[in-house]
């Protein structure tokens, strides 16, 4: 496995916001994420484990075809999810989903479009195994009850979590017809060590159990840039394949196109407000929904933290609290400035609104030789007819 090199070139992502005369304007780059996943294809080599991309992160079609092609299949958490997988996918691959609730309506299609399903609680399984039994291969989330998210509000662990069945319940319960076990309890941790943990917590009231399954899946929730990290991934995963005869998949989602995603933005306005310089953006929170819904701080291409200007980047939406931070630069800004948010790739787009009637930014993927090709463009059609 050869070392990573670096993980964003920003020289690319300037030469291609030069080709962009209208922002805002999220932009993917093609090259990280063939980067992340050739990284992947070594360790799937190394240890025979299979690589699901979990859809959730980015539904992007024209990102699916280029993943598509390096993956074993697709998870989903959805019906509509299972359908785009489905369409990207046809033949060659599987597809995954579990969700905490299904409806009966879903679970019809769902035979219909997905090849493994992981139900979220025993009440699920046992009211939909009449339908499933057969036709899919079934399996059943696991909550192994051991925490390693710093914020609750990420940690599928929680106290009272609606998010699969506790493993201390799991071994007493009757799992004949089901053939898989599924768990997922990290998010954004850069160390397979608490996946080794977990995995020995259990197995160690769970062994008896996954030597009657066929497959177990490990879930996403990790970072995909430490060389050293993937080595401690094969060997979990080569441990688990010599103890047990399991299929193991993983399924990583924002570890793949997390680092790939750029907000171009423009400064549209500044101003003075109570001594603090405000440069105020043609883009929004809106567009980047977690920088408010968990106060998270974007990083930005141009920023320099000893810089000698500063200013406070605010949105243009009508909400006060439409703010990315205080950030410091080299050079004063100005009307047309350029702003690049980085390391958006995930969950943001798929969230983005359009609320005030804010348009939503173009959609383009920067590929592997620097061609910059636009995949959605929304109208004001797209906003009338979504409401």
């Amino acid at each position: 496995m050869n070392s990573f090199p670096e993980k964003i070139n920003p020289d690319r992502i300037m030469r291609a916001s030069d080709n962009i005369s209208q922002t805002p304007a999220f932009v993917y780059d093609e090259a990280v994420i063939i980067n992340k996943l050739a990284a992947l294809s070594d360790v799937r080599n190394n240890s025979g484990c299979k690589i699901l991309y979990s859809i959730k992160a980015a539904p992007l079609s024209g990102l699916l075809h280029t993943i598509a092609e390096y993956v074993d299949g697709f998870s989903a958490s959805s019906l509509f999810e299972c359908q785009i997988a489905r369409e990207i996918i046809r033949g060659n691959g599987s597809i995954h989903i579990t969700s905490p609730g299904l409806r009966e309506d879903d679970v019809k299609s769902i035979v219909n479009t997905a090849d493994y399903i992981s139900f979220n609680s025993m009440s699920q399984w046992q009211q939909y195994k009449g339908l499933v039994n057969g036709k899919l291969d079934c399996g059943l989330r696991l909550n192994p009850e051991k925490s390693f998210a710093r914020d609750e509000r990420y940690d599928p662990c929680r106290k009272y979590s609606k998010l699969g069945v506790t493993v201390s319940l799991l071994a007493n319960e009757n799992l004949e017809g089901l053939q898989g076990i599924h768990l997922h309890n990290n998010c954004e941790s850069k160390d397979f060590t608490e996946l080794e943990q977990t995995l020995e917590h259990v197995c160690q009231f769970l062994g008896s159990v996954l030597e009657d399954m066929q497959w177990l899946n490990l879930g996403g929730g990790y970072f995909i840039d430490d060389t050293e990290q993937l080595h401690k991934l094969e060997n979990i995963i080569n441990k688990l394949k010599d103890k047990y005869t399991l299929d193991v998949f993983i399924e990583p989602g924002k570890g793949i196109v997390g680092s790939s995603g750029f907000l171009l933005t423009s400064v549209v306005d500044i101003f003075e407000s109570g001594g603090k310089q405000i440069a105020v953006l043609d883009t929004s929170v809106n567009h980047l929904p977690e920088v408010f819904e968990y106060q998270y701080r974007p990083h930005i291409l141009q920023e320099t933290p000893e810089g000698q200007y500063e200013y406070r980047l605010a949105g243009c939406s009508c909400l006060s609290g439409d703010l990315f931070g205080d950030y410091r630069f080299d050079q004063a800004l100005k009307i047309g400035s350029r702003i690049t948010f980085k390391n958006v790739g995930a969950y943001m787009l798929v969230k983005a609104n359009m609320f005030n009637g804010i348009n939503l930014p173009t959609v383009n993927i920067l590929k592997s030789d620097e061609t910059l090709v636009m995949e959605k463009e929304f109208t004001y059609e797209d906003f009338r007819e979504k409401y």
